[in-house]
């Protein structure tokens, strides 16, 4: 019976010890988490917003070009038609 009871002494110190690292882990974890949220966010934003830029120019381009085309279409059948 004194086994048992210096055992049972001996695992609840390694509990609660291993409860507080746990705490300590997941708040770190959580801070890590944020820090990297907040490095992300400063990175790519300027690099997705450069991205959305010239895509967005692009397609302005593209319906312009669209546009010179159907006219010119628009033109080629009208002299056709003459």
């Amino acid at each position: 019976m004194v086994n048992q009871e210096s055992q049972t002494q001996d695992t609840v110190p390694i509990c609660e010890h291993e409860e507080e690292i746990s705490c300590r882990v997941k708040k770190k974890l959580d801070s890590l988490s944020r820090q990297l949220l907040e490095f992300n966010e400063k990175t790519f934003d300027p690099f997705m917003q450069e991205i959305t830029k010239r895509i967005e120019e692009q397609d302005n381009a593209n319906n312009e070009l669209r546009s010179e085309i159907d006219q010119q279409n628009i033109t080629e059948k009208k002299i056709i038609m003459c």
